[in-house]
This record gives structure tokens, C-alpha cells and sequence, in this order.
């Protein structure tokens, strides 16, 4: 192969136009070709398996669905990083504010600032943990704020309820499971969430 093919596969015109036309097989070549370069790429960046496949397998479905359009494509290689490059920034501004929007949740409302953008965040995400919160048995929102909103230790919670120390960590894994569930379900936050010693982390 030489040094152009190693970015373009020689016949890669045609195969466009193949692969516009609805032809699987010359799509197949282009994919094989194209994804061992892209899954590099971003895995190295991100060193995230699950994301850098889910980001291939939004390229690859985009890409076919809008077949027609790849005949209007000069060089699939410059495309495809275009697209991969914008994914990427797609998903790193997601996380800073999915991370923003984590610091606000256990905070009073008082205690967020007059920013809107702060407000909003709060608002959007405080809120639906608190409907998650108001699901929770009693005893386990009771044990539940005490470590988030409280700051008290195991210990402190075990002597102030009259339980022991592993209930009140049996009371929080339930606690956090329940949260991060319904996060999921409702926010579409994905992250494991670990709460303890009063802090919500994304991990």
C-alpha cells in the first residue's frame, strides 16, 4: 500500500459511490478500513472503550443512514475524523456539565449563587434528585442526609439513630443505588455515582 492509500483506500471513490447506491458490501470495505484508524484515535484520547465504541457506532449508523450524501465526500478519511473530532468535544463539553451540575446536588438553594447558568443546572438536576429522595423509605432518607447534607460519619449516624454502623452502610449502598438509578432513567447520567462521607462522585 502506498503512502496515499494508507489514508485512502485507492478504489475509494467508487466504493463511495457504490455505498451511496445502497450496496452493503462496498460500504463493509469502507468500514473495515476506516474503524481500526478511528477506534485508535479516539480510544487515545479518551482511553474509554465503552465511549469510543458508542462514538464509532454513532458515526457508522450516521454515515449509512445518509448514504446518498457520500458521493459529495472527496476524502472519507478527512469526513470521518471531522466528525469524530466534533464527537469528542460533544462529549467532553457533556461531562463538564454533567460534573458542574453533580457539585450543585446535596447543596442548599440558598447556597447556590445568583449565576443563571448555576440556577439552571440546580434546577434541572437538584430537583430531580430530590423526587429520587422522596421515594426513599424514611429511615434510609433519613441516614441518607445525614451523611450527604449533614457531613456525619458512619460512626455518628450509627449512635444518633440507634442502629449499627453496618446498617447505616447497608441503608447508604441502598440509598446511592436508588439515586443513581433513577439518574439514569430520568437524567440520562450513566456514570456510577459513589456516595460517601457527605460527597456524590462521579466515577
Amino acid at each position: 500500500m502506498n503512502k496515499t492509500a494508507a489514508y485512502q483506500l485507492e478504489a475509494e471513490p467508487l466504493l463511495l459511490q457504490r455505498a451511496a447506491a445502497g450496496d452493503r458490501s462496498a460500504y463493509a470495505v469502507l468500514y473495515q478500513f476506516y474503524l481500526p484508524k478511528l477506534y485508535h484515535y479516539l480510544y487515545g484520547i479518551i482511553r474509554s472503550k465503552e465511549d469510543t465504541e458508542e462514538i464509532l457506532q454513532d458515526i457508522f449508523l450516521k454515515l449509512w443512514e445518509n448514504k446518498e450524501d457520500l458521493t459529495e465526500i472527496k476524502t472519507l478519511n478527512s469526513y470521518l475524523f471531522k466528525i469524530a473530532r466534533n464527537r469528542l468535544m460533544n462529549l467532553y463539553d457533556h461531562q463538564k456539565v454533567r460534573r458542574k451540575a453533580m457539585d450543585y446536588i446535596g447543596r442548599d438553594g440558598e447556597a447556590i449563587g445568583n449565576n443563571s447558568e448555576d440556577s439552571l443546572i440546580y434546577s434541572q438536576y437538584g430537583e430531580i434528585v430530590e423526587r429520587a429522595l422522596s421515594q426513599l423509605p424514611p429511615k434510609r432518607r433519613q441516614v441518607f442526609e445525614m451523611s450527604l447534607r449533614q457531613e456525619m460519619s458512619h460512626d455518628q449516624i450509627a449512635e444518633a439513630m440507634q442502629i449499627s454502623k453496618s446498617m447505616v452502610k447497608k441503608q447508604l449502598t441502598a440509598a446511592n443505588r436508588h439515586v443513581k438509578e433513577y439518574l439514569h432513567i430520568h437524567a440520562g447520567i450513566s456514570a456510577t455515582i459513589t456516595i460517601a462521607a457527605g460527597l456524590i462522585i462521579f466515577q
